[in-house]
């Protein structure tokens, strides 16, 4: 899940220097930022409130957000000059050691996922979305991700609230510069039709592989009657060259 919507979110409390860029910080993103990357992510992506409710929705949101960071070999966040997070990207470099403790992170998946078991209808939603992966990993054999690829972007996430005032564009110039750096000559990310698709064909990278909402739905052996369930989207994986 690479990039969020670009649709409008109401101002969420931002202090006032936030719409500054210049006066962004970046720095890596610590175990302390965890909360605040969550909340960000359940802002942007909220699991089905209606049904699950608002907690529940911030757990699937907080296991979500752990699933990513897992693999993450470099988690970058930027900070507005009154500490609120404006943006992150999560990145992984083949071979290289995750940023965060592989242990400590699946051990929390793992408390979080008894918590989401122990609700029914909280367990049925997790199920749904984790039976994308699978679609996900054909995805990537289709698209020969992981054999024309050293790099991945795992996560990239705006604040509305920042949004149009460089913050994004300078999150993505710093993700490059970082695959740079362990000369990574190409990378790839996974996004869907509820996200910003444009911003990477604007970026100049490559659809490498693609599946409809329906497609997926038949993949997993369709639904009781007949209809797209909400959940899923159109698939996609983009691939593009290290520019810095």
């Amino acid at each position: 899940m690479a990039a969020n919507s670009a649709t409008a979110i109401p101002n969420a409390g931002m202090g006032a220097g936030t719409n500054n860029a210049s006066a962004i910080v970046f720095r890596p993103i610590g175990w302390g930022d965890l909360d605040a990357v969550v909340d960000l992510f359940d802002r942007t992506w909220p699991q089905d409130v209606d049904k699950v409710g608002a907690d529940m929705s911030r757990l699937i949101s907080r296991y979500f957000v752990l699933h990513y960071l897992l693999p993450t070999t470099f988690a970058n966040g930027a900070f507005a000059a009154d500490g609120t997070l404006a943006g992150v990207t999560f990145i992984r470099v083949a071979g290289e050691a995750p940023q965060l403790d592989e242990i400590e992170v699946g051990e929390e998946m793992k408390a979080l996922e008894r918590r989401i078991d122990a609700d029914p209808e909280a367990a049925k939603h997790m199920a749904a979305l984790k039976s994308g992966f699978s679609v996900e990993l054909d995805l990537e054999r289709e698209g020969r991700a992981n054999e024309t690829t050293m790099g991945e972007l795992e996560l990239f996430i705006v604040n509305p609230d920042v949004r149009g005032h460089g913050v994004g564009g300078r999150l993505w110039r710093r993700m490059q510069e970082h695959f740079a750096a362990w000369d990574v000559p190409a990378f790839y990310l996974h996004t869907d039709s509820d996200c910003d698709v444009s911003f990477y064909d604007h970026k100049g990278l490559d659809c490498i592989a693609h599946r409809t909402a329906s497609e997926t739905v038949a993949r997993l052996g369709g639904s009781a009657d007949g209809e797209v369930p909400p959940l899923f989207d159109d698939m996609f994986i983009y691939r593009g060259k290290v520019t810095a």
